[in-house]
């Protein structure tokens, strides 16, 4: 897989730079714009972290750390002890790839959510 994303609950940008260093190799901030967005690298992997209120929308391109955004989300949400909400993709065919459902994984386990 080339791009994976997932969207953190209450996580600050630090500790998930840091996590992801752990397996990416050291992210170097390249650069940010006044939309609050951030790009960071690793050699040919780049990782962009989009903050917003309590939420952190990481984006990673050109890793093949992670098999799918579902496998991203349960990594983060394990390793952060967080909530995670990713798009389910293939793990959830049944459901409408342009509806508002997600795949929440938390302490408690995956569900299915809709946004509203």
């Amino acid at each position: 897989m080339s791009e994976v994303a997932a969207y953190v609950l209450g996580v600050e940008e630090g500790r998930a730079v840091a996590l992801l260093s752990s397996v990416l190799g050291t992210l170097v901030r390249e650069g940010g714009n006044q939309d609050g967005f951030c790009i960071y690298t690793a050699g040919a992997v780049t990782v962009v972290m989009i903050p917003a209120e309590d939420l952190l929308e990481i984006w990673v391109h050109h890793s093949k750390a992670w098999p799918s955004s579902p496998a991203f989300a349960r990594f983060l949400a394990a390793r952060l002890a967080c909530a995670v909400r990713c798009d389910p993709g293939a793990e959830a065919a049944d459901i409408d790839p342009y509806s508002d459902a997600v795949l929440e994984i938390d302490r408690e386990g995956e569900r299915i959510v809709t946004l509203t």
